[in-house]
């Protein structure tokens, strides 16, 4: 039962002919972008073989689906490998994680950089947006040491500033951002690794976020079914997988914080600070490849996205349902064509027209761990059981046909918002929206949805030849 590493994927969509080589010289800025976001539409996997003034390949859109993240673990890309299939995965892995093995080297020490010898600017880094700082690693996962000593892994995106400097942006939810803090405030040093072209099990992990006292790096190993392998950094204590394309080593200087600005995975820009990283040493394997993502709002970053939101998902659905008995089926919908935060959908077994305001203000009041459900939920739908809630276009059919009274849509000015909600006020609230779309009790008889009898048991299979 092999499990594919991130050379094995690019070389099985390069046999299907899901692998495009662009040979034509390339420039960063911009041009690559735009070609990676067209390339992204063809659902492409795909290698930019000559980058003007790049010194590697620059290679992604390998996981645009899920059925291309189920290519690490079945035979082909087939459709049935689901977001189910890959959060179980790693719900189960984080249940019974792998310890790491660490090594004396491996591939990633083929080649060692120091000195004057690093120089950022021959990485082929696509500068993604027209106002963008500049050129963003998209794609490395980050490896540091929390304050208690356990090392973390995340996703994190990163400015190159200079031949030797870059910004390694934390979002308020992670845990590079509570160990910024912490480092700052005790004066220690902190050393951050990023890992680019990492084993696609260690991508899984890093985007899925695991408890506190489990690591990422024993929940990638039991994903693919050994322990991950690891070898020291150069010049710290880190340790990084032994097999990942290369690694760039930074020091992080706490008390100088730098503003960049970056479109983000909602389609907007971000602006974030970031402290002042200096590169030590940049190590990589001997036909090093340089792995990105297209940033914004994008297929793989989205895929990956899913994973992050998958368990938190999961545990969502199961307190709406024990808090409130007559709810049927909770759905959460994150979905960037809909912005950066969730529409939640909950189906109800009505008795009463009060009872889908209720549902809604409970929704929004649901702990979900730091903060309530209201903080990254940006509407709540109620409708009847007769409407699906997984499927987005029923729940909006379900909306506009079902709704007469203006009451039936509830507006809360006065929630607290997550920071990725770019539409924010000053006061870091925006607008909450709850809907009503169930049937009205009076008119129960005159809103029937028209269903053909039987139509679930038919397969068309037993009709064709």
């Amino acid at each position: 039962n092999m499990r594919r590493g991130f050379r094995q994927i690019m070389d099985l969509l390069e046999d299907t002919g899901d692998l495009v080589r662009i040979k034509r010289e390339v420039d960063p800025k911009f041009e690559m972008s735009a070609i990676m976001k067209k390339l992204e539409a063809e659902n492409k996997a795909f290698i930019f073989e000559n980058i003007k003034n790049a010194d590697m390949p620059a290679v992604g859109g390998l996981f645009t689906s899920m059925s291309r993240i189920g290519l690490i673990f079945n035979e082909n890309s087939s459709e049935e490998f689901t977001l189910d299939d890959a959060g179980q995965k790693v719900i189960a892995a984080i249940e019974n994680p792998t310890p790491t093995t660490e090594v004396d080297t491996g591939p990633i020490k083929d080649i060692v950089l120091t000195g004057d010898q690093v120089d950022l600017r021959k990485l082929p880094v696509p500068t993604f947006f027209e106002l963008d700082t500049g050129p963003f690693i998209t794609a490395a996962v980050g490896i540091f040491r929390k304050p208690e000593g356990h090392l973390n892994v995340g996703f994190y995106r990163v400015l190159i500033v200079d031949r030797n400097h870059v910004l390694i942006n934390a979002s308020g939810l992670s845990d590079l951002r509570k160990s910024y803090d912490w480092y700052r405030e005790n004066d220690k040093k902190m050393s951050i690794a990023m890992v680019l072209g990492a084993p696609p099990w260690l991508l899984m992990a890093a985007a899925s976020k695991s408890p506190d006292d489990v690591s990422e790096l024993e929940v990638a190993g039991s994903i693919a079914g050994s322990s991950l392998q690891m070898v020291r950094c150069e010049h710290s204590d880190l340790l990084v997988p032994a097999d990942a394309e290369m690694v760039i080593e930074t020091v992080v200087d706490l008390h100088e914080m730098v503003s960049n600005t970056m479109g983000e995975f909602g389609a907007q820009y971000g602006t974030e600070l970031a402290p002042l990283s200096e590169v030590t040493a940049i190590t990589k394997r001997q036909d090093a490849m340089f792995y990105t993502l297209m940033a914004g709002r994008a297929k793989e970053h989205n895929t990956l996205g899913y994973l992050t939101i998958y368990g938190l998902a999961k545990s969502i659905e199961d307190k709406i349902k024990e808090s409130i008995p007559f709810v049927k089926q909770v759905t959460i919908h994150f979905d960037t064509r809909i912005g950066p935060l969730m529409h939640v959908v909950i189906s109800i077994a009505k008795e009463s027209d009060d009872q889908p305001e209720q549902v809604i203000r409970e929704a929004f009041n649901t702990n979900i761990g730091f903060f309530d459900l209201s903080w990254m939920a940006k509407r709540v739908i109620i409708v009847d059981e007769d409407v699906d809630t997984t499927n987005m276009d029923d729940v909006e059919w379900a909306t506009w046909t079902r709704i007469g009274r203006a009451e039936k849509i509830h507006l809360f000015p006065d929630f607290v918002t997550w920071e990725i909600d770019r539409s924010a006020l000053p006061d870091k609230t925006s607008v909450r929206v709850g809907i009503d779309a169930t049937k009205d009790m009076d008119y129960v008889d005159d809103l029937v949805k028209p269903i053909i009898p039987g139509i679930d048991d038919i397969d068309l299979k037993d009709y064709l030849d």
